[in-house]
């Protein structure tokens, strides 16, 4: 499996686990989707074959449909313009970048930080409303209770103050990172750098070969300073309507 591939099925399996609870995650041979009612995230559709006419309708179809705000995420392997999902009445409304470290050699940091995992009703709502205030978005608090048992959600701390939440997950020997968001008060301090060597380690320590993430253009650079490729983009798209 290639590291573009390790990426990927590492997302997607976050998605999957996010949305088993809810009997809410569905693919085919043609496209995947899942939702959480009354939250924001995942709520994602997927390609699982080369796209045709047939198979944008039914995203079309879904996009439009009630059950619940759908964005459709496309893994663009060779950063093309995509102009036959603008002339097919889609609106890319955002872009992450698929990036993967080589896990080699331990990390020396700098911050003693606690990672608090969510273990709890409290911790569960605490954590919502911190991704909230660090993303804008929301991640419901419903969401977070069901899925703890098998989802690794963080809240981070330096010694007593809050800091900000992040998401590990691990499929075979990839190590996937999602969700690291800073409070916008402890912006501007290192703290995401140094939870991303606290991260990078723990990987290490539990054997995985290659880190994986999906970067926002904001924090690319960041991630390329700690040695993280670019391998693919991730395409997120809206009806041009909506």
């Amino acid at each position: 499996m290639t590291t573009i591939q390790s990426n990927i099925v590492n997302l997607i399996s976050l998605w999957k686990n996010a949305t088993q609870a809810f009997n809410t995650y569905n693919e085919d041979q043609h496209l995947g989707y899942c939702f959480v009612p009354q939250s924001e995230w995942p709520n994602k559709i997927w390609l699982k074959c080369e796209h045709n006419p047939e198979i944008l309708n039914d995203i079309k179809l879904l996009l439009k449909s009630e059950l619940s705000g759908f964005t459709f995420s496309y893994f663009d392997l060779n950063s093309n313009s995509n102009t036959i999902f603008d002339y097919y009445g889609f609106n890319e409304v955002s872009l992450q970048y698929g990036m993967s470290l080589s896990l080699t050699e331990k990390l020396k940091t700098s911050k003693t930080l606690t990672f608090q995992l969510v273990t709890n009703a409290n911790d569960a709502k605490l954590w919502s409303k911190t991704f909230k205030k660090s993303f804008g978005y929301f991640v419901s608090e419903q969401t977070i209770n069901k899925t703890y048992h098998n989802i690794n959600y963080y809240l981070i701390y330096d010694q007593a103050e809050l800091v900000g939440t992040v998401i590990s997950h691990q499929t075979q020997n990839t190590f996937g990172i999602h969700s690291l968001g800073i409070l916008p008060n402890m912006r501007g301090k290192g703290y995401a750098t140094q939870i991303m060597y606290h991260l990078l380690n723990e990987a290490i320590e539990q054997d995985c070969d290659v880190a994986t993430l999906q970067a926002s253009k904001m924090a690319k650079s960041m991630y390329e300073k700690m040695g993280f490729k670019t391998e693919f983009m991730m395409r997120n798209y809206k009806l041009k309507t909506q």
